[in-house]
């Protein structure tokens, strides 16, 4: 499956910046390193735009729209995604979550959000300047977690890669207190969390993927930064738990997870 195939111009303004490059590029015959010396990028730059991965600036696209006399059709559909931020997409996102059955999530870079303490979460917020509320983004995510200790809770399945629990994410007392956070929820009995090691190497997945099951379906969801992409093609979803199923086979076991977040606790105190 190319990368391009997954994506969804009908639901993410992005997805149509990323689609409307490869027709346009395609269309004039060029090559991704002709695109990239107009748009002052590298060829692999222009790749990973065309799959959606990378997003371009308007300093990128603006060149390209007059190269190609589009009436600034690139910049201008640029401008509108950078304000929307995908928020239809998350917005499906979050309803798939709210009526879960399962989750499986494997996160290379922060604490899984329904497993963060609300300082891991306002200095993440705080740090990332994707949200103009700060008090209404963490009050969301703490609503989330409820779900977590309703009497019909959805089965968790979670694997965090080691440099998760390194990172400072608003300092040493907010990581000890995520820390002990952690401890307490891997002990729930529908919860399962288990910590890549560094030493079983890069996974080939960055960012966060999740799996969600619902009484009717199965979607997948992947999260780098500022982008989110809705995975619900059956085909897509089994490809990308390959994926999930060999970061699985290499992450530690829940009791041995256990005593790496207790070392790393210990090395806060």
């Amino acid at each position: 499956m190319e990368s391009h195939d997954s994506l969804d111009p009908r639901s993410s303004l992005w997805d149509l910046v990323a689609v409307q490059l490869r027709n346009l590029r395609l269309k004039h015959g060029w090559t991704c390193q002709q695109v990239g010396d107009v748009a002052k990028a590298s060829r692999s730059h222009v790749s990973n735009w065309e799959a959606g991965r990378r997003r371009p600036a308007q300093a990128n696209l603006a060149p390209l729209d007059e190269a190609w006399d589009t009436a600034d059709l690139l910049t201008n559909l640029a401008e509108h995604a950078k304000d929307g931020l995908d928020r239809p997409r998350v917005g499906a996102f979050l309803k798939y979550e709210h009526s879960a059955l399962s989750i499986k999530n494997y996160s290379s870079d922060v604490v899984f959000g329904l497993f963060q303490t609300e300082d891991y979460a306002r200095a993440l917020f705080k740090r990332g300047g994707v949200v103009d509320d700060i008090d209404d983004a963490v009050r969301e995510r703490m609503d989330r977690q409820q779900r977590l200790y309703a009497p019909d809770p959805p089965r968790l399945w979670v694997v965090l890669a080691q440099p998760v629990l390194w990172w400072q994410v608003g300092g040493i007392e907010v990581m000890r207190g995520q820390l002990d956070h952690l401890l307490r929820v891997s002990e729930l009995d529908h919860v399962s969390l288990r910590v890549l090691p560094v030493s079983a190497g890069w996974p080939g997945v960055s960012g966060s993927l999740f799996f969600i099951t619902t009484r009717n379906r199965e979607v997948a969801y992947l999260e780098s930064g500022r982008m989110g992409r809705l995975v619900e093609r059956l085909p897509d979803i089994r490809e990308l738990s390959v994926s999930y199923e060999r970061i699985g086979a290499s992450a530690l076991p829940e009791d041995q997870s256990r005593k790496l977040l207790e070392h790393m606790q210990g090395l806060m105190r």
